[in-house]
């Protein structure tokens, strides 16, 4: 079972994990201080991809929906408690977006090369220093859908465990 990982004083969601190994090789908190939730791979995938995002959580379950990607400005996914753009009009939008998930992945990784992790990272911010933005908008989907339907193993900021 794949874990969604929520903020015990905030009930925001921290972090997504693939599976109970993933967490254990990867993860840098103390669980105390959080609730993990089991999740099927398919609500991993949404998440990961920003095809749907997280309602609500009781303690025991996770409730998620699909993004509507036809509303302008789309709804936010959260991370963090910060939107994430779910979809860009400009060139200037997604250059913005992935230079701070190249920011963020690079600053993780100054810190966590040692994790099974920080590989993958590297994959995947060859694959983000790779692309070009002014071929790609408007992009009417998440950058990391886009990414994996292209056939791209993909990281979301999420999975920064």
């Amino acid at each position: 079972m794949a874990k969604i990982i929520f903020d015990k004083i905030t009930g925001e969601v921290y972090r997504i994990a693939k599976d109970q190994a993933f967490l254990d090789a990867n993860k840098n908190f103390n669980e105390v201080d959080y609730t993990i939730l089991d999740i099927t791979t398919e609500e991993f995938n949404d998440l990961q991809k920003e095809i749907k995002r997280v309602v609500s959580q009781d303690g025991s379950a996770v409730t998620l929906e699909a993004i509507d990607y036809s509303l302008v400005p789309p709804e936010p996914n959260l991370y963090n408690g910060q939107p994430l753009p779910s979809h860009y009009e400009t060139t200037e939008e997604l250059s913005s977006y992935i230079k701070e998930i190249i920011d963020l992945f690079k600053f993780y990784l100054n810190f966590n090369s040692d994790k099974p992790l920080a590989t993958e990272v590297e994959s995947y911010l060859t694959v983000l220093e790779a692309v070009d933005a002014s071929s790609l908008v408007p992009l009417n989907m998440s950058l990391e859908r886009y990414l994996s339907d292209k056939g791209n193993s993909i990281i979301h900021p999420l999975e920064l465990i």
